[in-house]
């Protein structure tokens, strides 16, 4: 039994407050207390161990529960064996206790004092009559038995027998010391003073350690993200379960001289086997002793902040000799050492903490509580977004701001944005501080010209710059200083920009001209204004948040011979520059006010020409333009291009070609069909243009965009096949009869074609397009004839179609003949759309798209293949055909209707909900457009097919009612078992009257007299941490009240949120917002109604609810569940038909913007 000790803990308050101990002893007090227990826990007591013996506790029958609570928190128990010792049930009790604690990794150990461990694994003597006397008095067969058992397994663990002959000093001792050089004797390592979102990253990496064989893992991400931390409760952790372990910290800065390798040897040998003599002389010969002494141990070994390979040989000579089941972790800024390291190697990247973990830290360091105080709220959220989830910044920003007032919370808050803080920034600069002068150089351009620019338009500048983009972003990548996100577009950690302009603001802090790149607008205004330019500056970014005018001087760029980038935005310039200068690779100037360039600027070096919106006449333009190494040019919406001058002797390497919105472009030289370097060409809403060119050789092109060139009558001939083009939208042009050539388009992957006004024939040829996946058909598109129109699917004269990749559809009349394969099919406004069962023999649709559609009133049965319904203000579908489809896309996700949530208890009636309209997220349409281009995804989006989803948008606003948890908030929770199941979610939608006026034109089956468009943002908590899964969808165009079903399968979402599940019960919360939203007329506003969710749950019995529903806005009178509950995430893909570019606010719908 025990008696508690060391550190000053009295034994009677530590049992009624159980606290961790080292050593906990179990032994009957009455054959030995004064003697060898007093002495043992002295010995243990003088050597620092903390030790826990109970000579306090009254006696019982029964041990009590505080006593079997500090046995689970030692972290050993010594169990001394005496020969009255099974005579004791106390005893026997803890024995039993401890034997069960050993089962979860409690090291235990007898001590075998003046008795014969073998008679005891026996069981005889004593012991054995000590048993049988329990079983008569007590009559508890099992009780007994587990007495038994565990005297059997502790009697066979390996301990030390104590003789009569042996001296007891020197017996105490061996076990003192003993203990003392074991694993018992280590203090923990120091991980955090508030852990906040540390366990479950730590779970993760452990769960990955558990699964696979790896014998490195390697824990990277950038500075500050909390690697460290997390790689310090994991040796504290798992340390317990090696023969040895070791954690050397700092390790870039130690391994960076000869000395510091030998010292870090030293320790790792130390640390492994305790012995404090040993010396290796030097790091080949530590390097052999570390091999000879250590090889055959399991260890744990940690290696925090590795910064190249070269460091680990160094000090071990490499890592492929170590014993089986030994880990060795590194921690590391530079990903592609961890990523190139081999098979025996796992990777985890650290995030950043989300918005909750985020405010919990920051509030732990600022206000000693989990939460801020309510007065501080704003400005502490104002700091949660200003350092975006960095817990470096969160700690000391948090430090920094505690017991200040609110003035100096503002002040602090305004420099914070101005100025970095210099303990952040001395972290983060380290990894700046290891590239090279061009990777340096890569950097500082992306940090204060080209942050979210694609990757591909960057790099065509800097490598215009010799710059060697392809390795040096790379390695920017690798260092985690910058990332590409799904759509190729480059980003960067705020802090790590504005660390990046800092480095820049150093280089002269008094004299700006002598700065290297300006992009401060005052800034630049004193530079120009003055004419203090040098030739140190290399880019400048003149834009304003507000549109401005400024007069300049003629020749202020004079000075700058070295200027690289020039940029102009949302700035008029009066007067006329005289000077650019020839070296310039990047003039990017949005209302560039002249016709041409200035007849003194030689462009030869010049890589990128935007002029979007400016007065450019393009023969004169190209006059001033022979330059080779140009590859882009953006003229979107010039209004004085009347045609485009052949390109191949000004620009032979162009690659990417905007001429969106030139209304008054008429005509393309024919030269611009052969343009061998050209990838991609946009000519959306080129409203005049009649003459193209009269054939295709374009051997580089991947897109071709001619939406809405409602003049353009004819498509060029392709005489060669062109296998690189995959997007083609002929949509809303003149074109009814396509060239026989156009099946030499094999490549193409999205076709968009078809008008309101002409009936567009297809060519034979287009059954050569087996790689077609997505066609978009516009009004009416006539197949060949050789395809029968009815019941007949193919014509013999082409043999076996299955080969083909792609659906042959006909839209003139009705949906009848197919292919297998293709995935997509769009219908927009046709007016005889008479569906029939016939639709099941399109085996491989996948999506099918119905827009304002007043006369389709049902959707017949879908094949099984179809994942996605997207009927927007089809008002006259019924509900009964809506309930087939919704449970369709149930069954396909394996959630049966009839699934039940054991939570619910009682009923409520529910009225109609009032939903409370949003004014602050509303925006004029101008800044809505520019939200959807924000989000607007990349050309090559738009063929990516984002796997098994399933979406309805329908015009409707109940949900259905076998949904099995409901709720009138735009948040609905539940819990599920260890892993996230199959799920799928329902939001209702209701447009609400913003004027009087239109309070009764409110019915879910009337079309509003507006046109409403709206961001929305749904977030999944899973056990109160939130990640992200998706880009936020965009509902665009929408007349009257829509439901939005979405389903994910079992297998993405374990993917997804496998490493937030802890346990058998998991609590998850799905949240919906609107972010923005954007009404044509004003008429309306979106609001959420309520929200469904469908899952296989295991919720307890709560206070849910049944809701009846009983207004007109709601669903019908039958009974729908409710449980509410806590926390989810971004449970969305990119939900691209919902994203069609906005220019439908200004003309008709821009399809190629949608990505069905």
């Amino acid at each position: 039994m025990a008696l508690v000790i060391s550190k000053g803990v009295s034994s009677s308050s530590s049992t009624h407050q159980p606290k961790y101990f080292d050593v906990f002893l179990s032994f009957r007090g009455q054959d030995n207390f004064h003697g060898f227990i007093s002495h043992l826990y002295e010995a243990l007591r003088l050597r620092g161990i903390h030790t826990f013996i109970d000579d306090k506790l009254p006696r019982g029958e029964k041990v009590p529960v505080e006593l079997l609570k500090t046995i689970e928190n030692s972290l050993m128990s010594i169990i001394i064996f005496s020969e009255n010792y099974a005579s004791c049930t106390w005893c026997l009790d803890e024995l039993a206790k401890i034997v069960e604690c050993k089962k979860n990794d409690q090291l235990v150990r007898p001590v075998f004092y003046k008795v014969d461990p073998s008679k005891l694994r026996k069981q005889n003597g004593k012991f054995c009559k000590a048993l049988a006397e329990h079983e008569k008095s007590i009559k508890d067969y099992k009780k007994v038995q587990r007495w038994k058992n565990a005297l059997q397994e502790a009697t066979n663990i390996s301990g030390w027998h104590y003789k009569h002959s042996s001296s007891e000093f020197k017996f105490i001792q061996g076990i003192v010391e003993e203990i003392s050089n074991s694993k018992l004797n280590r203090t923990p390592l120091s991980v955090a003073r508030y852990p906040v979102g540390i366990n479950y990253r730590v779970k993760t990496i452990l769960s990955d350690i558990k699964s696979n064989d790896a014998c490195m893992i390697g824990i990277y991400g950038p500075a500050g993200i909390g690697k460290t931390t997390i790689a310090k409760a994991i040796f504290n952790r798992i340390c317990d379960h090696f023969d040895g372990f070791c954690y050397l910290e700092n390790f870039r800065e130690k391994s960076g001289t000869n000395d510091g390798v030998i010292e870090l040897q030293e320790k790792l040998l130390f640390e492994i086997l305790k012995d404090k003599n040993i010396k290796v002389g030097n790091k080949y010969r530590g390097i052999n002793m570390i091999k000879e002494r250590i090889s055959f141990r399991r260890i744990l070994l940690v290696l925090d902040d590795v910064d190249k390979w070269a460091q680990i040989e160094n000090l071990l000579g490499g890592c492929d000799w170590f014993a089986s089941g030994s880990k060795i972790i590194i921690t590391t800024r530079d990903k592609h050492l961890v990523a190139t390291s081999g098979k025996c190697f796992s990777t985890y990247e650290v995030k950043d903490l989300d918005q909750d973990e985020a405010l919990e830290l920051f509030s732990l360091h600022a206000f000693q509580s989990k939460k801020p105080k309510k007065d501080y709220l704003e400005l502490a959220n104002q700091v949660i977004q200003y350092t975006k989830g960095l817990p470096l910044a969160l700690v000391i920003m948090g430090a920094d701001l505690c017991g200040r007032t609110k003035l100096e919370w503002k002040s602090a808050i305004d420099k914070y944005e101005r100025i970095p803080n210099k303990e952040i920034q001395k972290v983060l600069e380290i990894t700046y501080e290891g590239l090279d002068e061009t990777e340096q150089n890569i950097f500082l351009d992306i940090a204060c010209f080209f942050k979210g620019n694609l990757k591909k338009y960057v790099m065509d500048i800097l490598d215009s710059c010799d710059l060697n983009p392809i390795y040096g972003i790379q390695k920017l990548i690798d260092k985690c200083l910058i990332s590409v996100d799904q759509y190729d577009k480059l980003s960067m950690h705020d802090f790590l920009q504005q660390m990046g302009k800092d480095i820049v603001r150093r280089e002269s802090p008094q004299l700006l001209g002598e700065r290297s790149r300006l992009w401060c607008y005052e800034d630049v205004l004193d530079v120009l204004t003055e004419n203090t330019g040098s030739k140190n500056i290399r880019g400048i970014m003149i834009c304003s948040t507000e549109s401005s005018k400024i007069q300049l001087e003629p020749k202020c760029l004079e000075k700058m011979k070295n200027l690289k980038f020039l940029i102009v935005s949302n700035v008029e310039i009066c007067g006329d520059l005289e000077y650019l200068p020839n070296g310039l690779k990047v003039l990017d100037w949005h209302g560039f006010p002249l016709s041409s360039l200035q007849s003194n600027f030689r462009p030869q070096k010049l890589t990128i020409l935007n002029m979007p919106e400016s007065r450019v006449i393009m023969y004169k333009l190209l006059e001033r333009i022979q330059c080779k190494s140009l590859t882009r040019m953006n003229f979107q919406s010039c209004q004085y291009i009347r045609e485009l001058p052949d390109l191949s002797i000004a620009s032979p390497n162009i690659k990417q070609l905007n001429l969106r919105e030139c209304i008054k472009l008429v005509e393309v030289h024919d030269s611009n069909g052969c343009l061998d370097k050209l990838e991609s060409w946009d000519l959306t809403g080129c409203v005049e243009l009649q003459i193209i060119p009269s054939f295709i050789m374009m051997k580089s092109l991947k897109f071709l965009i001619l939406y809405e060139c409602k003049r353009v009558e004819w498509f060029p001939d392709i005489p060669e096949e062109m296998e690189n083009l995959k997007f083609l939208s002929l949509a809303y042009t003149a074109i009814r009869v396509l060239p026989s050539s156009f099946g030499n388009l094999i490549g193409i992957v999205r076709l968009d074609i078809g008008s309101y006004f002409y009936s567009c024939h297809l060519p034979s040829s287009i059954y050569k397009l087996q790689y077609l996946r997505k066609l978009v058909l516009h009004g009416h598109v006539q197949f060949p004839k050789d395809v029968e129109i009815g019941r007949q699917v193919l014509c013999n004269s082409y043999g076996d179609f299955s080969k083909y990749d792609f659906l042959v559809l006909n839209f003139l009349k009705n949906l009848t003949s197919c292919f297998n394969h293709l995935k997509k099919c769009l219908l927009s406004r046709s007016e005889n759309l008479n569906f029939q069962d016939g639709i099941m023999r399109f085996t491989g649709l996948n999506f099918l798209l119905i827009e304002d559609s007043k006369f389709l009133k049902k959707i017949p049965k879908l094949p099984d293949s179809i994942r996605s319904v997207y009927a927007s203000n089809c008002i006259s579908l019924n509900s009964q055909s809506l309930r087939k489809l919704f449970l369709q896309f149930g069954r396909n996700l394996g959630l049966a209707p009839n699934m039940k949530c054991s939570g619910v208890k009682c009923n409520v009636l529910l009225d109609s909900h009032s939903r409370q309209i949003d004014y602050s997220s509303q925006l004029p349409l101008s800044k809505f457009f520019l939200i959807e281009e924000e989000l607007r995804p990349t050309l090559d989006a738009y063929l990516i097919d984002f796997g098994e989803r399933y979406n309805i948008i329908v015009p409707e606003n109940k949900i259905p009612k076998w949904f099995n948890h409901q709720s009138i908030e735009s948040s609905i929770s539940f819990w599920v078992g260890p892993e996230f199941p199959s799920f799928a979610f329902c939001i209702a939608f209701h447009l609400v009257p913003l004027k009087d006026s239109y309070a009764n034109n409110v019915k879910c089956n009337s079309l509003r007299d507006d046109i409403i468009s709206w961001v929305c943002v749904v977030n999944i908590f899973t056990n109160g941490h939130k990640r992200p899964f998706m880009q936020q969808p965009i509902f665009q165009c929408l007349k009257c009240d829509h439901l939005w079903f979405y389903g994910v399968p079992h297998s993405q979402l374990q993917q997804k949120f496998g490493d937030l599940m802890q346990g058998d019960r998991n609590h998850v919360k799905v949240s919906c917002k609107i972010s923005h939203w954007a009404s044509e007329f004003g008429n309306f506003a979106p609001v959420i109604a309520r929200m469904g969710a469908h899952v296989e749950c295991i919720c307890p019995p709560q206070n849910s609810i049944i809701i009846h529903n009983n207004s007109q806005n709601a669903d019908d009178k039958s009974a729908t569940l409710t449980t509410l509950s806590s926390h989810l995430y971004y449970l969305l893909s990119p939900l691209s038909m919902f994203h069609v570019s906005l220019s439908r606010f200004r003309r008709r719908r821009t399809s190629t913007s949608s990505n069905p």
